[in-house]
């Protein structure tokens, strides 16, 4: 599985990529470059639009809307890039800001924030239904990457300092309940950051700092396959397209002329990914 590049260091720091199905759309944000932007898979046309602050994540909607988080709000935006506020958190707090999202199997926008010195545990994750948000956990420093397995009904999110991916149980309302450890990172390279989930259940891990993405059974707590990256600050991943085999790569720059990183990859995979969920439109 040898990733090429799609789009060559036109990020600083690439995140989030998420698959729009209806639309046929990849959508990524660069949080510190404060845009995003949309692939067209139909006729592999690039858009970029310029946000209003830091924007962290963003998902497709039921409607023609995007759904993001940016600084302390959650926003729908149109395909003019037109912002309109839903809610906001941490109003008050000047070292926190959103981080990563993703829209949960009951069309709810589920993301956390993180401390902008990435050292104290002042960061939650939050469930948004509708215009209602609410906190599902709290004492986070770097709220990360998050998936859901439907099939098991076990929730997955990462606090990145923690180095590892913890399992949660959850109910239609997300109220979680932790199970235990799916991933440990003791031994490996780099921090792990964003995820997705395959169809099979095995979560692909980014690591910032380790230059992969590794493919782990949760259930066997067990690696079962790596790819490298020719970018030392991998960010995250979703499948997208047809059959959902092609694995889209964010990444981030960490200053090297020589490092790839900020660039937009792609893998062919044989493996098939999970379904993108989408958030319902209040």
């Amino acid at each position: 599985m040898d990733p090429e590049i799609i789009f060559k260091k036109i990020d600083d720091l690439g995140e989030g990529p998420t698959f729009d199905e209806k639309r046929n759309r990849v959508y990524w944000v660069d949080i510190r470059g404060k845009k995003f932007h949309y692939l067209n898979l139909d006729n592999s046309e690039m858009k970029t639009f310029a946000s209003i602050g830091m924007i962290s994540s963003i998902v497709p909607t039921d409607s023609n809307m995007m759904a993001a988080t940016v600084d302390h709000g959650l926003y729908l935006i149109d395909d003019t890039g037109r912002h309109t506020l839903l809610t906001e958190v941490e109003k008050e707090q000047k070292s926190t800001r959103f981080n990563d999202g993703k829209a949960d199997p009951f069309g709810n926008y589920v993301a956390g924030t993180m401390d902008l010195e990435e050292k104290r545990p002042i960061g939650s994750l939050y469930v948004l239904t509708g215009k209602t948000i609410r906190r599902i956990l709290d004492n986070l420093t770097i709220s990360n990457g998050i998936a859901w397995n439907t099939k098991k009904k076990v929730f997955y999110h990462i606090d990145t300092p923690k180095r590892r991916v913890e399992a949660y149980s959850y109910d239609s309302r997300m109220n979680i309940e932790r199970i235990g450890t799916a991933v440990d990172f003791r031994n490996e390279v780099g921090n792990p950051d964003g995820m997705t989930i395959d169809a099979e259940g095995n979560l692909w891990v980014a690591h910032w700092g380790g230059n992969r993405i590794t493919v782990h059974d949760p259930e066997k707590q067990k690696k079962i396959d790596e790819i490298k990256f020719p970018a030392q600050n991998i960010t995250s991943c979703v499948f997208a397209g047809d059959g959902l085999h092609d694995l889209y790569v964010s990444s981030a720059s960490n200053g090297n002329a020589d490092d790839l990183g900020g660039s937009l990859f792609r893998v062919k995979t044989e493996y098939t990914g999970s379904r993108t969920f989408v958030f319902s439109v209040p």
